[in-house]
């Protein structure tokens, strides 16, 4: 997540953020992804039935592109469009300079979210 976020800093998690609603566009989300202690930093940039994409290092959702501001290194990241499942949410690290193949994004159940970061 950095610039947003460095890697191995402290912050802090909000475990109730989500607990009567869900993640919007633009939340930061700390996500399980194996056992206790696996907790990764990323943003949401796409809800259920959204269609999310990558052409030319830019985000388009829903066949719009995205502005993201907090994404300071651009890339040339291109990924063919797709649909996010029901009970899904798509994520991705604000970092981008970095190949596709370096990067854990994706849908995320939305069951793996602990919380929203406050910082």
């Amino acid at each position: 997540m950095e610039p947003t976020y460095a890697d191995g800093s402290f912050g802090f998690c909000w475990q109730q953020a989500y607990l009567f609603k869900n993640p919007k566009p633009g939340d930061v989300v700390a996500i399980r992804f194996a056992g206790k202690r696996v907790v990764l930093l990323k943003r949401v940039v796409a809800l259920s039935g959204e269609r999310v994409g990558f052409r030319n290092g830019h985000l388009f959702v829903n066949d719009k592109m995205v502005r993201e501001p907090y994404v300071v290194f651009p890339s040339n990241w291109h990924l063919d469009t797709k649909i996010v499942k029901p009970g899904k949410v798509y994520v991705v690290g604000d970092n981008r300079s970095m190949p596709m193949e370096t990067h854990s994004f994706g849908q995320v159940n939305v069951k793996r979210i602990v919380g929203g970061v406050l910082w």
